[in-house]
């Protein structure tokens, strides 16, 4: 199961708390202590926050919780990655960032780029079946991040989800006030690409700069400890944009290349190897635990076009991607 920042299911426990909750039932309900869910910087199982979800709807009668959560966003919602994206300059700076501290939240989902004749697609893949609740609470609070940075200048031209209207489609239409696509292929929102450089409400240049010299100690942390998996979340979150090359990885994690093929080799891997493994493992993972179409997973992957994907899959399981999932 995908793991997802203890600060994000600390957030949605306390939203939940003011909305009525019992605050033991909360935590019975995710298996932890008060004091356990104020470890700042964890990661837990996205099963407890999936089952929060499940909790707040039976309590409360509502099966439109995450899209109300996603509302009511804030920066330590996602942690020092939230911190970073409010202090930044434009959401162009906070998405690179993004993709560079990606790791230190988890990785319930990938987001993904892409340009249009009419505009930037910004889509949310998520990394398996997961709750409508989940999908909506993320659209929405990219959504109201937004609004709160850019004072209300940068505003959506079309909103997409793969998952049916769980409500009266009115609510959702006042809040995003933009053309609406549920049943959709994918989750995400179309926007200007000028929006990405609108100047943000609270950007903080030297408050930004700390920030992400904490981050990047975390980073350099979990590499000393990890070095593998680091590089193979840096691998995963890199490949929507294309295959990575090795000085990029050596860069990321702050080492020489030399250094990096020394560690390669003693797991007996090679980059080009590594890559291969963690794009069959992910491949493998999207087709049996999403339901993500044939033609998005290649695109997460890497691959050029949906036939170099399929081509480079029948030579792994010696099945096509189709055949796999049906067979499942």
């Amino acid at each position: 199961m995908p793991t997802i920042a203890l600060d994000t299911v600390k957030s949605l426990a306390n939203y939940l708390t003011v909305q009525g909750l019992d605050r033991p039932l909360i935590l019975d309900c995710i298996a932890l202590s008060e004091a356990e869910l104020n470890q700042s910087r964890q990661l837990i199982d996205a099963k407890h926050y999936e089952s929060l979800f499940r909790l707040a709807e039976q309590q409360l009668g509502r099966n439109t919780i995450g899209f109300e959560f996603g509302q009511t966003i804030e920066a330590d919602r996602w942690g020092i990655l939230g911190y970073i994206a409010f202090t930044s300059a434009s959401f162009r700076e906070a998405s690179s960032k993004q993709q560079k501290y990606q790791s230190l939240v988890g990785d319930v989902g990938t987001p993904v780029q892409e340009l249009l004749d009419d505009g930037l697609l910004l889509k949310w893949l998520p990394a398996y079946r997961c709750s409508h609740n989940l999908v909506e609470e993320i659209i929405t609070g990219w959504m109201a991040m937004a609004l709160k940075l850019s004072l209300g200048r940068a505003r959506p031209k079309t909103i997409y989800f793969t998952h049916a209207c769980q409500s009266d489609l009115d609510r959702y239409q006042a809040y995003f006030a933009c053309e609406l696509k549920f049943n959709s292929e994918f989750n995400g929102i179309k926007i200007d690409e000028a929006m990405l450089d609108v100047p943000l409400a609270k950007h903080d240049p030297e408050i930004n700069r700390l920030l992400c010299q904490h981050a990047d100690s975390l980073m350099n942390l979990l590499t000393e400890q990890q070095p593998l998996k680091v590089l193979q979340r840096f691998i995963h979150g890199q490949l929507p944009m294309g295959v990575p090359e090795l000085e990029d990885a050596a860069q990321n994690l702050q080492m020489s290349v030399r250094t990096l093929q020394r560690k390669l080799n003693e797991h007996q891997l090679t980059f080009t190897g590594l890559i291969e493994r963690i794009r069959k493992e992910q491949a493998t993972r999207y087709l049996r635990d999403t339901d993500v179409k044939i033609v998005h997973i290649a695109q997460m992957l890497g691959f050029s076009e949906q036939s170099a994907f399929q081509r480079a899959f029948k030579r792994w399981t010696h099945k096509t991607p189709k055949q796999f999932r049906d067979q499942l």
